[in-house]
């Protein structure tokens, strides 16, 4: 077993497609910390220079209006120029000040917040990332966060209220297309494990190891060596963002959404919070679950195609299946509930935060738990099948 185990290891690191893919993924993570993170506006984040010449033009307005008598209330508003333009000066003014002094909690208690001077077209690589991330699907929460922020937070910045802490980053990663793209990357990397050996049957055969336990033994190894570099890859991004926008902390609120529709699915009582730490707590097991899934369905796969690129496409359009032929407010696939397929729990980011139910507009009881169950029996089945086919592919029939 432990030549099986440094084989393969040895093999997946000297890989030149999973060197390059190690390589892009760790210099992507960098780039965006680094580069991206920064550019990309919060929720109605102020642009201080644009801000500071708005306001000037409304003091030059408001005394040109005084200088031209311009203070007669208007018949219909009931109001003047000049006290309009005042009035949105004073109010540029003070939420400048609270940025300038970084004052983050006097900055979210001010509801002012200029139209212009936060809005920016953003690049086509920031847009990206922004898809990537669920900066959107956190957005409708920035209010009930902000009061969290207010009464619980201490010290309070400007990067946490807009979500560029280590922690609150990794959040937004597993709510938007993190997982997927976890999973297509996982694929990727061990998709020839166990096709190799066909190119090398002649000093594998006649290992004296079980046909069930040797691809057992490869493919636990890989999802080891896949899992480890994901941490290293999350370590790299938690240490090089932190020290830049702050490490977060687990007490931090994120959005969840509360299934109760008996007011309608937008009733604001429905957008709620619960901590940074819970929400990665139960993360975890979907992506053991996940991730060992998508492992041996790799096995199974190999067993019958031989090819590594053909278990490759195979794995990712199962990891697609739900984008290619559901929508995302779907219920029901064939007048089958979707909840008992494994692959509505690939977006568990989703699931977790309430988001899966606001988007079918069902609310699903123990839905948390019934993933879990779900992804468990999937796995119980996916080793039946391998067992049931490695008795019928023999290691002499996969190895010709």
């Amino acid at each position: 077993m432990t030549q099986v185990i440094r084989e393969t290891v040895k093999y997946m690191w000297r890989s030149e497609k999973n060197r390059l893919f190690m390589a892009l993924t760790t210099a992507l993570v960098l780039i965006y910390s680094l580069f991206l993170v920064p550019k990309i506006s919060g929720d109605v984040e102020v642009d201080i220079e644009m801000m500071e010449r708005e306001m000037t033009g409304n003091v030059i307005q408001f005394e040109e209006a005084l200088d031209e008598g311009l203070i007669v209330p208007n018949v219909l508003t009931g109001t003047t120029a000049y006290d309009q333009w005042r009035r949105e000066s004073v109010a540029q003014r003070e939420l400048l000040t609270a940025l300038k002094q970084g004052d983050a909690k006097r900055y979210i208690e001010i509801d002012y917040r200029p139209t212009t001077a936060t809005e920016r077209e953003a690049s086509g690589l920031e847009q990206l990332v922004f898809n990537v991330f669920g900066y959107e699907l956190e957005q409708p929460y920035q209010t009930v966060k902000n009061k969290v922020y207010q009464d619980e937070v201490e010290p309070l910045s400007f990067h946490i209220v807009h979500d560029r802490t280590s922690l609150q980053q990794i959040h937004l990663f597993l709510i938007g297309l993190g997982p997927v793209l976890l999973l297509l990357g996982l694929v990727f990397l061990i998709s020839d494990v166990h096709v190799k050996d066909r190119s090398l049957q002649t000093q594998k055969i006649g290992i004296p190891m079980s046909w069930q336990k040797y691809s057992f033994t490869q493919a636990l190894t890989a999802f080891c060596f896949v899992s480890l570099f994901y941490l290293f890859l999350f370590g790299v991004f938690f240490l090089v963002n932190g020290l830049l926008y702050g490490f977060g902390s687990f007490a931090l609120p994120i959005g969840h959404y509360d299934p109760n529709f008996e007011l309608g699915f937008l009733n604001q009582e429905n957008y709620q919070v619960e901590t940074l730490g819970r929400f990665l707590l139960q993360a975890l097991p979907y992506l053991l679950l996940l991730g060992y899934l998508f492992t041996r369905l790799n096995t199974l796969l190999s067993l019958w195609t031989k090819q590594s690129v053909v278990t490759m496409v195979l794995g990712m359009f199962l990891i697609l299946f739900q984008t290619l032929y559901y929508g995302r407010d779907s219920a029901e696939l064939a007048e089958v509930d979707l909840s008992i397929f494994p692959q509505t729990y690939i977006d568990f980011g989703k699931v977790l935060t309430g988001r899966l139910e606001q988007q079918q507009l069902v609310a699903i009881p123990n839905l948390y738990t019934k993933g879990l169950l779900v992804l468990g029996a999937t796995i119980l089945i996916t080793e039946g099948f391998i067992y049931g086919s490695s008795k019928k592919m023999t290691r002499q029939k996969f190895m010709s």
